[in-house]
């Protein structure tokens, strides 16, 4: 960043400048990301790069969504779902989606989340984007999941594992057996449960993962609890406490 400065080569400063936005907010320093993401955006328009200020405002638009800051959250995707649009940009596009159905989702209005993340999906099938692929689907389940439509849940879980096999992303294949254990545990089938969170916990180990091996433990626990196995249950709730305490983390796992 500091050579692009020196040189006056701007398209290297925002390059430099998004990485490290979005490496800040993979990392949880929101307020650094935030610093960076801010930077690029002022630049972009300084230089009217139309791309590097959806960019911009999509990795706002993520910083305010893990803050809370719904509304804020909103704009900045808005505001870069337009400008992808208006320059034919389909992955800011399929960002920009993803991004505004996550904010429908928490805010429980599940239609508007489905029209985005409906959208986001063929986006990414019509790119051939299978990170956003995974996205959409995984926004889809979750959706699908919180109104009870569980037949749903379990399809857009099934084609994210099939996808993740083939791809050999073992972290979405980690996220679909965790929502795979919740559908069918919802549906009252604790075995089929036992067996997704299992293979959960499972890569969660070999992924050096101690917050996902916590989640597949709660919900191993909620599956043994349902099968009458009170001491098992306790067991694995017991292992996600140490293993959430170790990390300092003080929420339900699931």
């Amino acid at each position: 960043m500091q050579t692009a400065r020196a040189i006056g080569y701007r398209i290297g400063e925002l390059a430099a400048l998004t990485g490290l936005g979005w490496v800040h907010l993979a990392q949880g320093r929101y307020g650094l990301a935030t610093d960076y993401h801010t930077q690029v955006l002022e630049t972009a328009r300084a230089t009217n790069c139309r791309i590097g200020e959806l960019t911009a405002l999509n990795g706002l638009g993520w910083v305010h969504y893990l803050l809370g800051e719904y509304g804020a959250a909103t704009r900045c995707h808005t505001q870069a779902l337009q400008a992808a649009r208006a320059t034919g940009h389909r992955h800011g596009e399929l960002l920009a989606l993803n991004g505004l159905g996550s904010i429908h989702h928490a805010q429980n209005r599940y239609d508007r989340a489905t029209e985005c993340y409906t959208q986001a999906l063929e986006t990414a099938r019509a790119t051939g984007d299978r990170g956003g692929e995974f996205a959409s689907l995984t926004g889809l389940g979750g959706v699908h999941h919180a109104q009870g439509r569980y037949g749903l849940a379990i399809d857009c879980f099934g084609q994210i594992l099939g996808l993740a096999c083939e791809t050999g992303d073992r972290n979405y294949q980690l996220e679909a057996l965790l929502g795979l254990g919740r559908a069918h545990h919802a549906t009252g089938h604790p075995h089929p449960a036992l067996a997704s969170y299992q293979h959960a916990l499972a890569l969660a180990r070999n992924l050096n993962q101690p917050a996902d091996e916590a989640r597949a433990h709660d919900g191993l626990a909620h599956a043994h609890y349902a099968l009458g196995r009170h001491d098992r249950a306790r067991q694995h709730w017991q292992h996600a406490q140490r293993l959430l305490a170790a990390l300092a983390v003080f929420e339900p796992a699931v």
